[in-house]
């Protein structure tokens, strides 16, 4: 496993979800691990303002919930790099957490055009994306449009997802088989001031 935070049936925030004794038991070891790799990790169990998740959008035994959790703050970056499945290429995207939206996508970075890239500006939801081809490759800016989530396919080894978040870099096949479908999503939480 890497550096990621592994949690079983445990939403910050709110209450285990879970049914016979042994799942009760398994989500309790699988959330006091998820502390205590975060406490050794930060020095704190509760270091962000919000905690940035991948989950699978099917639950199963062997991953009932969160698969990953990064404490982040609002304004964080998460990049997610691949390579593309069809001209072999690498491909970066870049994501913001966002007090109000979740997930806000900020760039995606590309140095060859391939199968489903874009090839000049878009509007999505109303933001218009800055396309620019520098020395390196391409650029499209997003322009921190909200997104909220983000489902996608884990591809195999070759294409081999990677997120970086936090400090920390997730291999998602570490955590999931190839195929599955997971959910990239931030969950904001009020931190109490002092004396609170």
């Amino acid at each position: 496993m890497t550096a990621s935070l592994r949690a079983a049936r445990w939403t910050p925030g709110g209450p285990a979800r879970v049914g016979s004794a042994s799942a009760v038991l398994r989500a309790a070891g699988a959330a006091l691990a998820a502390a205590a790799v975060l406490l050794t990790a930060t020095g704190s169990a509760d270091t962000g303002t919000a905690w940035f998740s991948v989950r699978p959008t099917t639950p199963s035994a062997d991953a009932p919930g969160p698969v990953a959790l990064v404490p982040l703050a609002v304004g964080d970056r998460i990049e997610l790099t691949h390579t593309h499945s069809v001209h072999r290429r690498p491909v970066y995207e870049v994501f913001s957490v966002s007090a109000d939206a979740g997930l806000a996508m900020e760039e995606m970075r590309f140095d060859a055009h391939g199968a489903n890239l874009p090839s000049g500006p878009e509007t999505i939801g109303g933001v218009t994306t800055t396309f620019v081809r520098d020395g390196s490759g391409y650029v499209v800016d997003h322009h921190g449009r909200p997104i909220g989530t983000v489902r996608m396919v884990v591809g195999t080894a070759d294409v081999d997802h990677r997120l970086a978040a936090g400090g920390r870099e997730i291999r998602l096949l570490d955590l999931v088989g190839p195929g599955t479908v997971v959910e990239l999503y931030v969950q904001a939480h009020r931190v109490a001031p002092s004396g609170e």
